[in-house]
């Protein structure tokens, strides 16, 4: 199986190279950086590293403050982050220190990931949520460096997927040193992929929190979008979503209700704007930062990296894909910060935070567009008349964070594992 998976893998390389570019039409930064995903490097490590790997934007910002805590703690290393995307790569940039190295992790094959492994000299490998690579996990363990999956969490869907290749998957699996999981059900199904040391820590995300200047620029945002108006924020909506929230929400919700659509993708920006511009309505632009008019009723937040100002300004989110069947996005953030949330029908990338957001009744859940904004008319003003309702959503956060604290006494014990260097 793992030889037919290094031939697939060498086979399917001009198609995964072929699409690189097709998307890099849209997104230029696609283009950037190709020999990072080959595995060279243009300097090599002279210190031993600790590599974590957080695959693109949501991985990232989850492992923002435990980077931060490997940083100040683990002071003789230092510290390599890849990813596999361009946003998840602005985002590293945006929060890692000098001192930290960014990079794209190559493609799964033999001589890229040997090749980076050499130049890179790591001690360990971090790897954030459930990210399974054959050939990177079974080069690790060659060269001695021990693999744990950090926040790991596992659908029932994605658990199918990998149950149809199971001797592939518990192969790979079996060289993953530990696994720290976000609930009792992720552990369970992590197991049964052949996941072998299984601790369940919690969610990074509940610990995550907004600094100040966001908040500031959240402030900012109520200013330009109209402070007396009742703002709900469309967050991290997918292809299929936007049209139908914008139609319901134009026709059940009143005048002074604006709506601002937050796509999930930067390279959907162009796309979204032109489906509101062929609805013949009014409409403003996050990136050209002026003032609403009071007869604009919706917004594209067209502006990567402002989800939690996005969050601070509105008093209700409605999030993103979960409307279509892809899973939803995660509620964290906007809940951390005071703010109910509306929920479509699926939402099985985060069920547990999701089921616990209900019972909390901070999360809300409908099964159309046309229900949320109902569900929108009738909280909207139970909201704004009562300071209790703001308060509830950061305590049911508040009282679920210490996944970072367990995480990071977990790897000093996991230290004298390391390899030697």
């Amino acid at each position: 199986m793992y030889l037919l998976y290094k031939v697939l893998s060498w086979a399917i390389l001009p198609f995964v190279l072929g699409r690189l570019i097709t998307r890099s039409r849209k997104e230029p930064s696609y283009r950037k950086h190709l020999r990072e995903r080959f595995g060279l490097s243009s300097q090599k490590s002279s210190s031993p590293v600790i590599w974590l790997h957080a695959v693109s934007i949501g991985e990232m910002l989850a492992c923002q403050n435990l980077i931060e805590h490997i940083e100040r703690r683990f002071t003789e290393f230092d510290v390599l982050v890849t990813c596999t995307t361009p946003g998840g790569r602005e985002t590293a940039k945006a929060f890692t220190s000098r001192k930290i190295r960014v990079s794209y992790l190559p493609f799964d094959i033999n001589p890229f990931i040997t090749n980076f492994l050499k130049y890179n000299n790591p001690v360990c490998l971090l790897v954030m949520e459930t990210e399974i690579w054959p050939t990177l996990f079974e080069r690790c363990s060659k060269h001695y460096i021990p693999i744990y999956m950090l926040n790991a969490r596992l659908s029932e869907k994605s658990m199918d997927g990998y149950l149809k290749v199971k001797r592939l998957t518990s192969l790979t699996m079996r060289k993953v040193h530990g696994v720290l999981s976000q609930t009792e059900e992720d552990a369970a199904r992590l197991k049964r992929i052949g996941g072998q040391e299984v601790l369940v820590t919690g969610n990074l995300k509940f610990d995550r929190k907004a600094t100040p200047d966001q908040l500031k620029l959240g402030n900012n945002f109520r200013q330009l979008f109209g402070e007396k108006r009742c703002i709900i924020i469309a967050a991290s909506t997918h292809e299929g979503e936007e049209s139908a929230i914008i139609d319901s929400f134009l026709s059940q919700c009143p005048q002074e209700y604006l709506l601002v659509v937050v796509p999930r993708h930067a390279r959907r920006f162009p796309d979204v704007m032109a489906l509101i511009q062929s609805k013949n309505i009014l409409f403003a632009r996050r990136s050209m930062n002026r003032p609403v008019p009071e007869n604009c009723r919706v917004v594209l937040g067209d502006s990567m990296g402002e989800m939690y100002s996005y969050y601070a300004c509105s008093d209700l989110v409605i999030m993103g894909g979960s409307f279509i069947p892809s899973g939803g996005q995660n509620p964290l953030e906007a809940l951390s910060i005071g703010k109910h949330v509306i929920t479509g029908p699926s939402t099985f990338n985060f069920s547990q935070i999701v089921k616990k957001g209900m019972s909390a009744k901070v999360i809300h859940s409908a099964a159309t567009s046309d229900s949320a904004m109902l569900l929108v008319n009738k909280l909207l003003p139970i909201l704004k008349n009562s300071n209790s309702k703001q308060d509830t959503p950061a305590q049911f956060v508040n009282q679920n964070v210490g996944a970072l604290q367990k995480t990071m006494d977990y790897l000093e014990r996991q230290m004298k594992n390391w390899r030697r260097y």
